[in-house]
């Protein structure tokens, strides 16, 4: 990673999961069954249906919205549509909980808390996110904006302290910090209680167009789910989707109004197949008991 930044090459990381094999065997599995084809990309954002599933935190099965803590911030905020799922997802992240800006931002989202602003120049870098730092491209429009660094330096600032720098590298970044805030007449307690703020974020904070892709695919499973249940467990389950064993997928279908039906010789597939509003066991399962 190192030298093929220095020789002036960009790097890029192509994360391979599988919700998007869950999307697309759900999608193929619609128009196979209800001959309905649906154009994923195109689903109405603020849909209703998925709305109330988001704001009921029944996200279980649903790419990065499944776990408790997830589930319980959804409620929270109250995320309905694509936007506030991607601050969601950023923060549940150890930089915004741990700093205290999860809480700040929950309160002030739903009018409990004023918004408030450290300094003025705060207020155009962090306007849709009440004042709050949620990204790691927060800390390079903070630093940019109250201390004048330019973008470069403020990312090669913001990526030391990603890294857990040691107390005299952390020292040195605050001097300068420091200094250049001094220079643009940002008086000292101002400068020290912002710097604060990014240190205690900085090391765990989630990059907004990591969280914008993670919110687009969660919410297209959120959709899913809340539309096409049969076809979605039976994806979720047929490519071991999620985070959790296949009995709990199970369970949750049957909350959701779903019969479970056993392997049939004469029905089963090798994978779990939507039968209207119920779910057929697929071979597989037989397989894997053979070999346990």
């Amino acid at each position: 990673m190192g030298p093929i930044e220095e020789l002036g090459l960009i790097k890029m990381d192509l994360l391979g999961h599988r919700a998007l094999t869950v999307i697309d065997d759900t999608v193929k599995s619609v128009y196979r069954n209800r001959g309905a084809a649906l154009d994923i990309e195109a689903v109405p954002d603020g849909d209703p249906v998925t709305a109330a599933l988001l704001r009921s935190g029944k996200t279980l099965a649903c790419f990065q919205i499944e776990s408790p803590a997830m589930r319980g911030l959804l409620q929270k905020v109250g995320a309905h549509d694509v936007h506030t799922l991607i601050q969601c997802i950023a923060l549940v992240r150890p930089g915004a909980s741990g700093s205290g800006m999860k809480q700040h931002f929950i309160e002030r989202h739903h009018g409990r808390e004023a918004v408030s602003y450290t300094h003025p120049a705060l207020e155009k870098v962090l306007g849709d996110t009440y004042g709050v730092m949620i990204y790691q491209e927060d800390v390079l429009k903070v630093v940019h904006a109250v201390a004048g660094m330019d973008l470069a330096e403020a990312d090669a600032l913001r990526r030391a302290m990603s890294k857990k720098r040691g107390p005299r590298e952390m020292a040195k970044s605050m001097k300068r910090f420091l200094e250049l805030a001094r220079a643009r007449n940002v008086d000292e307690a101002t400068a020290q209680e912002i710097w604060e703020l990014i240190a205690n974020f900085a090391a765990y904070a989630y990059c907004k167009a990591h969280a914008a892709t993670y919110g687009e695919l969660a919410y297209q499973c959120g959709y899913l789910k809340a539309h096409y249940p049969a076809e979605f467990f039976a994806a979720v389950l047929s490519n071991r989707g999620g985070f959790y064993e296949p009995s709990v997928y199970l369970e949750e279908a049957k909350r959701v109004g779903l019969e479970i039906r056993p392997p049939d010789v004469n029905r089963s597939e090798y994978a779990y197949t939507a039968e209207d509003d119920a779910l057929r066991v697929g071979l597989l399962e037989v397989r894997n008991l053979t070999h346990q």
